[in-house]
């Protein structure tokens, strides 16, 4: 890896699903900087590390909320974007310290999402032990090393990947592929601080056919005298999305907004039209402008109806 390469943020440390797939992806085309949070991950992203990968939703568990979160921040769309998408098939197992038998777990460890995935097995193999979330299902397999015998902390187990296990010495695996569904699946964000600067190892910019667009309603003090209206724009976003955008809404997804006005919500909605195949290169530019052309009328109508509208990302 060359030290001149960009830098790149995952949700560390090194063995997290995060870190496989960004290497599948990146392999040494970057250079890889961990992060202890999502919330970090997204923070880091900047001039001097200009790239990201964070998880988006998995197939089992639903959406990241942390996610999403920080993508309700006003960074996003100005300073930090969403570039691309990664799914990983994910398989998960219980690992504890070397030795250790699964009658002396007192505890599991790992991330929300991770006891999400694995709800059954948990409840069917070690019912009614605790259940505790850490930052990455990396920082629950590190965290087991410093747990039972010799400690002041219950002997713990951690779900984490077969080769996260490997990484950490002194870790053994009890059980494998312990997830819900074999079909477990996991998306991510490829997120840069430039929303055209071209991605590190891509051997090919693919016409750009996805948006992600964050909608609002502006920001207006609370009215102590009146109870919260509905949400005003549910309607055009529901309603109008195909007229709006002139493609296809793909997902709706929602956050609470960061305004002081109770159960105002920010809305996600990624658009696109994944139906026409690649073209040639010329066709390919031709095609995204007029499609840039639409998805811009259509942020220009969301403001004009009264609401805030903004790019978040373009792949």
């Amino acid at each position: 890896m060359s030290e001149t390469a960009p830098r790149l943020a995952f949700l560390g440390p090194p063995g997290s699903y995060t870190h496989q797939c960004a290497l599948d992806r990146f392999e040494s085309s970057v250079q890889y900087v961990e992060q202890s949070s999502i919330t970090e991950v997204f923070g880091a992203v900047s001039a001097d590390i200009p790239f990201a990968v964070i998880p988006q939703e998995n197939s089992v568990y639903g959406t990241v909320i942390d996610t999403y979160d920080a993508l309700r921040r006003p960074e996003a769309g100005e300073s930090v974007f969403v570039r691309g998408e990664l799914t990983l098939a994910v398989k998960h197992c219980l690992v504890v310290r070397k030795g250790v038998q699964l009658e002396n777990v007192q505890r599991v460890i790992s991330h929300e999402q991770a006891l999400g995935q694995c709800s059954r097995f948990l409840s069917e193999t070690l019912p009614g032990v605790p259940r505790m979330k850490v930052p990455s299902t990396s920082a629950a397999a590190q965290t087991v090393l410093y747990c039972g015998e010799g400690t002041d902390e219950p002997e713990s187990a951690a779900i984490c990947s077969c080769q996260c296990a490997e990484m950490f010495d002194g870790l053994e695996i009890l059980f494998k592929d312990i997830q819900n569904e074999a079909s477990n699946t996991t998306r991510f964000f490829i997120l840069a601080n430039s929303l055209d600067a071209p991605l590190p190892g891509s051997k090919r910019e693919p016409r750009r056919q996805r948006a992600l667009i964050r909608i609002s309603n502006p920001p207006s003090p609370p009215r102590e005298d009146e109870a919260p209206p509905p949400n005003r724009l549910l309607h055009t976003i529901v309603g109008t999305l195909l007229t709006t955008f002139g493609c296809s809404p793909l997902r709706i997804d929602r956050r609470p907004s960061l305004t002081e006005v109770p159960f105002d919500d920010v809305y996600f909605v990624e658009v696109g039209d994944v139906t026409l195949p690649l073209l040639s290169s010329t066709a390919n530019k031709s095609y995204e402008k007029d499609w840039l052309e639409r998805l811009n009328a259509g942020i220009d109508r969301i403001r004009a109806a009264g609401g805030q509208a903004t790019i978040l990302g373009l792949w």
